[in-house]
């Protein structure tokens, strides 16, 4: 029984800790292992992109893999077994480089020359004995115009880099950053294999089997291993056009309703907590007949200009580069 604040929120932590190994997620978890491991036995390193949409678990897949290789604090030396790096909207070269230097802990990296930089990410790579690194969020290097976009000073850096460091690396990130691969002939030729993380969908039987499939497992996380069949009828719908079918809409849309749920004492889910999660958590402008949750909505997804799930300018621009 959930008896004060720090209780529910309690409550609350351990679902979101959990992870739900979905078969994209497990395939792209095992893809790093495969490459990680495979150095580690001495063979010429080997490079692996993870790919999606936004929400489809991409990060969640580096942060679980990371998981098992924590920081070790050895009495001569920090060893850092898999450094992850998150690569910033609109990235210098000297951005990146400061961006390394920092995950690793090394003081004052914004100091020096582009090339010093460059010279100390590669021996602090090898100093802290880093096996394998990851770059999140890699369609940053891409550029963010028609001009720049594609090979620029950035993409010919990382080229440089992977020639140098010797250790394998994951690209993780939106899916038009396979672009890398036209721009990087080193990339594309020690590349182990895109892994793509998809939506779900529910446009056949098989589809929305495996979409009624995740919603049961969250079902059952948020009402404390007693689901109330949140997967069943009209409600798998109104799921999926709520989320796109992206686990991570998902996970925030679900637990968003187990919060509400909590904080008003009942026993389960009822339709107005997820109405009022879309809006809180997933959209605010999505009220009334924009709502999949209310009496009005319209099965259909949300990706109409200036909906939730609408195209960006610039990644339909990005597609249509690649």
């Amino acid at each position: 029984m959930i008896t004060s604040s720090t209780d529910l929120y309690d409550e609350i932590g351990k679902v979101e800790q959990r992870r739900l190994l979905f078969p994209d997620f497990d395939k792209a978890y095992r893809r790093i292992s495969r490459i990680h491991k495979m150095s580690l036995a001495g063979n010429q390193p080997r490079h692996l992109m993870i790919l999606g949409p936004s929400g489809a678990g991409k990060s969640s897949v580096l942060e679980e893999y990371i998981r098992y290789f924590p920081v070790v604090e050895e009495p001569e030396q920090r060893r850092i077994p898999v450094l992850r790096v998150e690569i910033k909207s609109s990235p210098t070269v000297r951005s990146l480089a400061e961006d390394i230097l920092k995950a690793m802990g090394v003081p004052m990296a914004y100091r020096g020359t582009v090339n010093e930089k460059t010279d100390r990410v590669i021996s602090s790579l090898q100093k802290l004995k880093v096996e394998l690194l990851m770059l999140d969020e890699v369609q940053h290097l891409l550029g963010a115009t028609k001009r720049s976009f594609g090979s620029n000073n950035e993409t010919e850096w990382l080229k440089t880099l992977l020639n140098q460091i010797d250790i394998p690396v994951v690209l993780a990130g939106l899916p038009y950053g396979r672009a890398l691969l036209s721009t990087n002939e080193q990339l594309r030729r020690r590349l182990d294999g895109v892994r793509n993380l998809n939506s779900f969908s529910v446009e056949d039987e098989d589809s929305a089997a495996d979409f009624a499939g995740v919603i049961s497992w969250f079902d059952s996380e948020i009402h404390s291993g007693q689901p109330i069949g949140l997967h069943e009828a009209d409600m798998l719908y109104r799921l999926y056009y709520a989320t796109d079918g992206l686990i991570g809409y998902l996970s925030k849309l679900l637990i968003g309703a187990m919060e509400i749920r909590l904080e008003h004492g009942h026993k389960q889910v009822e339709n107005w907590m997820l109405e009022q999660s879309f809006t809180q958590n997933l959209w605010d402008e999505g009220i009334g007949a924009l709502n999949p949750f209310h009496k009005k909505f319209v099965r259909r997804r949300l990706n109409k200009t200036n909906e939730l799930f609408a195209p960006t300018v610039f990644s339909a621009m990005a597609v249509s580069a690649t």
